[in-house]
This record gives C-alpha cells, structure tokens and sequence, in this order.
C-alpha cells in the first residue's frame, strides 16, 4: 500500500470520526429545549401555553403529583421535573459516546442505558402509532403552542 494511499484512508476516518462526534453533540443540545421547557413550567412559567385553561393545567400539575409519589412531588415542587432530569442525562449519555471521558465510563454502564433507551423508544414509538390509528386515544394538547400543528 502506498504512502498516498494510506493517508487518504487516514483523513477518511478522521473525517468519519468527526461526523459521528457531530451527531453526538447535535443529540445532547437538542434535548436541552425540553428540558429548560419543563423546568421553566415547573418553577410556574407559562411560556409555550396559549389559552387560561392550559395554563391552570400546567400549575395544577403539582397537585395531581401530590396524590402519587412523594419523590417525584418533591422534586416538583422545589422545581424540577422528572422527565426534564431525564432529558439532561439522556443528552449526558450522548455525550459520554462521543468525548474522551465517556471512554473512562464502565462499558456496562453504557450498555444498559442503551439497551434501556432502546427498548422504551421502541415501546413509545408503538404506542403512537397506536394513538394515530385510533386504538389508544390521544393525548389532551388544547391551549398548547404546538395545537396548530395537529
């Protein structure tokens, strides 16, 4: 094998390398709107929400979570939602795929947070389906920004 030769197949995988820390980068910052979205909602913003209705939905969601558990409550109250903790350590699990320090991470570690990611997107992903079918009913979106899209 030339020299030539050998430095181009070189430049692609650094190129290839590249691409893929891209993608995981891209992966950890698109979850963050979400998540600064629901912490903004559980410290009592009303940002995204459009109508008096959706607004009470929103600040009574607390209470709703008084009558389930007592660590998700907690958590609400002094303003952080489960699922926005949940966003930030799925873009934490991006990260840790694609940087140096992730490297130092136990491979099972990330295995079963994969595997766990995987198997509730596929689960989520049949569950829409079933919603856009008409099997399962959907979900209640009146007063949210995002209405004008459906």
């Amino acid at each position: 094998m030339s020299i030539k030769n050998e430095k181009h197949m070189k430049s692609e995988k650094v190129d290839k390398m590249y691409l893929t820390k891209g993608w995981g980068y891209v992966a950890a910052f698109a979850l963050l709107p979400y998540a600064i979205l629901k912490s903004l909602w559980a410290w009592g913003s009303t940002v995204g929400l459009t109508t008096n209705q959706a607004v009470q939905d929103v600040a009574g969601f607390g209470d709703a979570l008084k009558e389930g558990s007592a660590f998700l409550y907690t958590f609400y109250a002094i303003g952080i939602d489960f699922t926005a903790v949940l966003a930030i350590l799925a873009s934490l699990f991006a990260l840790a795929l694609v940087t140096s320090w992730g490297e130092k991470m136990p491979r099972w570690l990330l295995i079963i947070a994969g595997w766990s990611v995987g198997v509730i997107t596929v689960l989520i992903s049949f569950l829409t389906a079933l919603q856009f079918m008409g099997v399962l009913p959907k979900g209640y979106t009146e007063g949210f920004a995002i209405e004008c899209l459906s």
